[in-house]
């Protein structure tokens, strides 16, 4: 297994595992993300895509993990696990010492994912609490929090 830097040329590459992960605006958001997110990081497995993760830094020393994505055909072989590793190590590297990432409260992969990491629950009064309003709120913005999502916070 690879993980590696997808330039922003060859990250069309990608689409299938998009549309085999994501329904209805969620398809919608990641496909536009890709385009724009400032890192894409692919899992490869014997010279196939396998996965990918998008993130960027947020506001200050707060890095965001957009997506994680693996083909239904990886699943439950660590690959998400091994992707959110590297999404944390590259937010680290950038400067991070914050890393954020929402989920829909129904999906419960994900969640037991993050929680493996250490990640807990958070929300924007915490957020304020601890960045300040003005700060929390762009943040808040850029993430893009959706009703029924949850957000979930890691020092790193």
């Amino acid at each position: 297994m690879s993980i590696t830097e997808v330039p922003r040329e060859s990250r069309k590459s990608l689409l299938p595992i998009l549309d085999q992960s994501f329904t209805g605006i969620y398809r919608w958001h990641a496909k536009r993300t890709l385009r724009s997110v400032r890192w894409v990081r692919a899992a490869s497995k014997d010279s196939q895509q396998a996965g990918l993760a998008m993130l960027t830094m947020l506001a200050g020393r707060v890095g965001y993990v957009y997506y994680i994505a693996v083909s239904p055909s990886q699943r439950s072989a660590g690959i998400g696990r091994l992707l959110l590793d590297d999404s944390l190590a590259t937010l680290r590297a950038a400067g991070a010492a914050l890393a954020l990432a929402c989920v829909r409260a129904d999906n419960t992969p994900s969640i037991k994912l993050l929680q493996s990491r250490h990640f807990a629950r958070t929300g924007f009064g915490e957020l304020v609490r601890s960045r300040g309003l003005a700060r929390a709120a762009v943040i808040w913005i850029r993430m893009f929090v959706a009703p029924g999502e949850r957000v979930y916070v890691k020092a790193i």
